[in-house]
């Protein structure tokens, strides 16, 4: 940033006025004095016709108060290009204190960019010297950036400049993550099943009227996770949704409910076999980095989690809560205590893998039975996925029952999706779902 005008003048001469400067601590002022004495002041002060102080307090300071310089070499502003005087409009712009941190961020962004535009040589480090921060903090005020520039909400709509920071930081490793597992796990993807519709299928006879939908992919397979799990050999999976049956006998208290969608298998052997399968399979469908999601019933809590302690995974002691704000839920003994009306799931990571963003831990919504009778509500699925996913997660649900996680979490962003159901009445019901939300916007479940 020089105008190849420069004039010696004395260093008492130079007036800052405080009033209009920065307002915070000089750092790192030795390693600027030994730069400068190493290479020699490459970036002169800039000054005004007055000898007031336009740029570089840090670069003055460190040639006066370490250096011992009594005399410095100025640029004046007036000698200096338009283009030029915008990079210290730039520079002065980044130490204001009272500067919003969105326009601190693309300052900083501007002024690397600028300076790498005009002068071969420049990098990170020299942008850092410059602006008096260290390379850390100009990295991170340019990741910042780059994510307001993306239209990131989270970032976007961040109240302070730390929060914007953690979501950025929280999405760089989330992706870096991702490009790691699929450099590793090659580039095949998991399969999805195609159902075709016709004058004869069942399923179309439930929602449409003539014409016929065309057919359409579901991320949806009708395999048991038992038999699946074993023989996988695609990408690994870094969000895993588990809800399997919980092991309390739920078809022997469906009522209506199972009446309606159909009961299932739900004993204490069956929700250990599915814990064990999904042990055995850690290595080859589970990512090195993932979150796990695992609905359970509180009969189980400490077996539950100590169990998937030992397959690696990192458990929050503190579950997450679905209460059911219409007060639904199993009254097991009317005599001798409550009505039992909310779910909790055991929120889980495997590599210190980190949130997209930080939610509360319990959420009211009602129960619903409009797929399956035990059936999760998607306004309360969506508000924890907002913890797992985004546009680097790779989603399994391994007994998706209704298909309601795995909609959810294709809709809002995930890069793949895969949910597996064995039973073919269930399944069909949830690929139903599936396609009336995609051709004709309804919500099912």
């Amino acid at each position: 940033m020089t105008s190849g005008i420069f004039r010696t003048v004395p260093i008492d001469s130079i007036t800052i006025s405080r009033s209009e400067r920065q307002r915070r601590e000089l750092r790192d002022l030795p390693e600027l004095a030994k730069s400068i004495a190493s290479v020699g002041l490459i970036n002169p002060p800039v000054i005004d016709k007055d000898n007031v102080l336009v740029a570089g307090e840090r670069r003055l300071t460190a040639c006066r108060d370490i250096l011992g310089w009594t005399s410095i070499p100025v640029q004046f502003a007036d000698d200096l290009p338009p283009d030029q005087l915008y990079l210290i409009e730039l520079e002065e712009n980044v130490k204001r204190a009272d500067l919003d941190w969105k326009d601190n961020v693309q300052a900083v962004a501007n002024y690397h960019e600028m300076r790498m535009r005009t002068e071969t040589t420049w990098n990170a480090s020299a942008t850092a010297t410059a602006l008096g921060m260290t390379p850390t903090e100009v990295a991170s005020k340019r990741m910042v950036a780059a994510a307001l520039a993306e239209g990131d909400p989270l970032v976007v709509n961040a109240d302070k400049y730390s929060v914007a920071l953690g979501v950025s930081q929280r999405k760089a490793e989330r992706k870096r993550s991702a490009e790691s597992d699929r450099l590793s796990g090659g580039t095949a993807t998991p399969n999805s099943t195609t159902i075709i519709f016709d004058e004869a299928s069942d399923i179309s006879e439930s929602l449409w009227n003539e014409p016929l939908p065309p057919a359409r992919t579901v991320p949806y397979l009708l395999a048991d996770f038992n038999d699946w799990a074993s023989s996988y050999a695609g990408p690994k999976f870094n969000f895993i949704h588990c809800d399997f049956p919980y092991g309390v006998d739920a078809q022997e208290h469906a009522q209506g409910a199972g009446q309606a969608f159909g009961v299932y298998a739900d004993s204490a052997n069956i929700y250990w076999s599915l814990i064990e399968t999904l042990s055995d399979s850690m290595p080859n469908v589970v990512s090195d980095s993932a979150h796990l999601m695992f609905w359970f019933s509180m009969d189980y809590y400490t077996e539950t989690a100590l169990r998937l302690e030992a397959m690696g995974w990192r458990v929050n002691p503190f579950p997450l809560i679905w209460h059911k704000s219409d007060n639904s839920g199993i009254l097991p003994d009317p005599r001798r205590g409550p009505r039992r009306i909310y779910e909790t799931a055991l929120l889980c990571s495997r590599g210190d893998r980190f949130v997209v963003q930080s939610v509360a831990n319990t959420f009211s919504a009602p129960n619903q039975k409009l797929i399956h009778m035990s059936e999760k509500n998607p306004a309360m699925l969506a508000h924890f996925f907002r913890m797992f996913v985004d546009g680097s997660t790779t989603m399994l649900d391994p007994t998706m029952g209704s298909g309601n996680a795995v909609r959810v979490a294709e809709s809002m962003g995930a890069a793949s999706v895969c949910g597996l159901e064995r039973d073919k009445e269930f399944f069909d019901r949830a690929s139903e779902a599936y396609i009336a939300c995609l051709t004709e916007g309804v919500e099912v479940g």
